[in-house]
């Protein structure tokens, strides 16, 4: 498994030598999307790195490791599409390959010109052996006041294993750029599984940054869902 690592920090090491004069989707949240795509005729990979444990007093053997590794390419001025690759980790198990994505956003209008930014978002999950199927549609509304963003996500999950099912998600993010390197804010999601909330850090410039956020929960969650979780972004940009 050590290999994997090894071959994966080449990988970016050798993107990021070759890396110039790129302009990327830099994000100020981890699990929020906020009114932005990749430009016309760039590309980015992005790596999520999410830690998940159902047990907050015992996270020494609960602690679930999610890696998903993607590759975005603008092809327009409003819209771009992107692949990703996901592995999971469960406590003492190991690395194994869980499945792809394939997602499109679109921008609607020019940023400015109604209350809030709109940006359509719409995503579909895949297992290996396609014996499971999840689409996601995000309808992702923001604005930017000066150094201040506001971000909302009301989600919409259709998720078929026997059958289709439908599940309301949402996210929300509020952040503030203390400096042009440095971003802090604030964010909050939820489903019928649980809520939570939790603060995030985002440091870079556009085509080489890296987000840092976490969510605790709020109240009751649904029995085997994550009490906590920590997730880390890391973007470069060519």
């Amino acid at each position: 498994m050590e290999h994997r690592y090894v071959v994966l920090f080449a990988f970016f090491a050798l993107i990021f030598c070759f890396t110039s004069e790129a302009f990327a989707d830099k994000r100020s949240y981890v699990w929020t999307y906020e009114y932005k795509t990749v430009e016309k005729g760039r590309a980015e990979v992005e790596s999520y790195f999410t830690l998940s444990t159902p047990d907050m007093e015992r996270i020494r053997g609960t602690m679930e490791s999610e890696h998903q590794i993607e590759l975005e390419v603008g092809k327009t001025e409003r819209f771009d599409f992107a692949i990703y690759q996901i592995f999971a980790q469960k406590p003492e198990e190991n690395l194994r390959y869980e499945g792809f994505k394939l997602r499109a956003r679109y921008k609607i209008g020019e940023k400015g010109r109604y209350i809030l930014d709109p940006l359509i978002y719409l995503e579909y999950k895949g297992k290996p052996d396609f014996s499971e199927h999840g689409i996601e549609f995000k309808l992702i509304l923001a604005k930017d006041i000066g150094k201040f963003n506001i971000s909302l996500n009301p989600i919409f999950e259709f998720e078929r294993e026997q059958k289709w099912e439908f599940e309301p998600e949402y996210a929300i993010g509020m952040s503030y750029e203390v400096h042009k390197l440095l971003g802090v804010g604030l964010e909050a999601k939820g489903s019928e599984d649980g809520h939570y909330i939790g603060p995030v850090i985002s440091h870079g410039r556009e085509d080489l940054w890296v987000t840092l956020g976490s969510a605790f929960s709020l109240g009751q969650i649904k029995e085997g869902k994550p009490e906590f979780q920590i997730r880390m972004l890391l973007g470069i940009g060519f």
